[in-house]
């Protein structure tokens, strides 16, 4: 008893600390992004957050509002502020009130009413010391730095996950009812892909891409992404389909079923848990990949490009925020597949 009680003791320590060892970087990850730099910035930083500051994703997450002719917005930082035109005139500014700058001619123009302002040059700078930028969620710079390339990784990502399944799993299925010698010649045929470096691949792939006048498309992405992608989930299902008794199959068509909807009723329901697995990592496989995006996007890049771009700025603290928020999908789209993995599907399966 005490044995046993020793076992599961060890047990649940085994995975206690290999769920610290996985949580742990996305937690410092977390960290980083809502720390203040000094917090961060030491030589002795601390394990919790002391002083949380969302800064770092408002940087990322908006950007200042501008008029259509590409004015900067201002408002004032406070409740009021007096100003002093040239005439000796004093106009009183409140925090609702949206202004624009014109430094060459020392004028400001409200946006909510036809009137105008003009100051000298030390009214001016004066007036600069006390503004603030009016900020957005849907600037023309945050939609293009991180709003399409988030989009396009979530589309490419989960259209590659959708097609490799409904490509792999019937091809799966065929290759786990070969004889089993046969059947294991073409899983290692398919493995043997997998070996070629996607570094090696993906310049000739992007070559003809470009010919094809598929690049900087999602099309052209959702193709080169299937291609390390298809044998690794072939692979997958394979042993999944060959884990399920032939008898369920003949069973079903004796009862009256044909073979595609013995397939499609009592098969690949038993396969979910296996085609859940491999659909998680197709997706990660797309949502993270980086070497064909970066061949073949040139406009509107893929998140992790992006990511990329930001890291080599060299600012942490907007890196981690947009590190998150990459890693935010990848918890939800997890969260959501797991609860189609479960154990013990066969468990009574042919019975009787």
């Amino acid at each position: 008893m005490n044995r046993k009680r020793f076992q599961t003791w060890g047990i649940y320590a085994t995975l206690i600390l290999f769920a610290t060892a996985m949580i742990s970087p996305v937690y410092i990850l977390l960290k980083v992004s809502i720390s203040a730099p000094e917090e961060v910035n030491t030589a002795h930083p601390t394990f919790l957050v002391q002083d949380a500051t969302f800064d770092h994703w408002m940087d990322i997450l908006t950007t200042e509002k501008k008029t259509d002719t590409g004015l900067m917005i201002y408002r004032i930082e406070g409740d009021t502020y007096t100003v002093e035109d040239v005439d000796g005139n004093e106009h009183t500014l409140t925090s609702s009130n949206q202004f624009t700058i014109n430094g060459v001619f020392k004028k400001i123009s409200f946006l909510d009413e036809n009137k105008e302002i003009n100051l000298d040059r030390d009214g001016l700078q004066d007036l600069r010391d006390h503004l603030t930028t009016k900020k957005t969620f849907f600037g023309q710079k945050v939609i293009d730095n991180l709003y399409q390339p988030l989009g396009k990784s979530f589309i490419v990502a989960t259209v590659t996950t959708i097609v490799a399944i409904f490509i792999c799993a019937p091809a799966a299925y065929v290759i786990s009812r070969l004889p089993s010698y046969i059947g294991y010649i073409v899983v290692l045929s398919l493995l043997v892909t997998r070996m070629f470096p996607d570094v090696g691949i993906a310049l000739p792939v992007a070559t003809r891409f470009l010919s094809w006048g598929m690049t900087d498309t999602s099309f052209g992405l959702i193709l080169a992404h299937l291609i390390p992608n298809l044998p690794f989930l072939a692979w997958i299902l394979v042993g999944t389909f060959a884990t399920i008794p032939k008898d369920l199959e003949q069973s079903a068509m004796i009862d009256g079923a044909n073979r595609i909807t013995a397939l499609a009723r009592v098969v690949f329901p038993i396969a979910i848990p296996g085609i859940a697995v491999g659909s998680i990592f197709v997706w990660l496989n797309s949502w993270n990949e980086f070497i064909y995006a970066r061949y073949l996007s040139t406009e509107v890049a893929t998140l992790p490009l992006r990511i990329f771009e930001v890291i080599t700025r060299g600012s942490i603290f907007p890196a981690a925020a947009c590190s998150m928020i990459l890693t935010i999908p990848v918890i939800i789209i997890t969260f959501v597949l797991q609860r189609y993995m479960k154990s013990g599907m066969l468990s009574g399966a042919v019975k009787g």
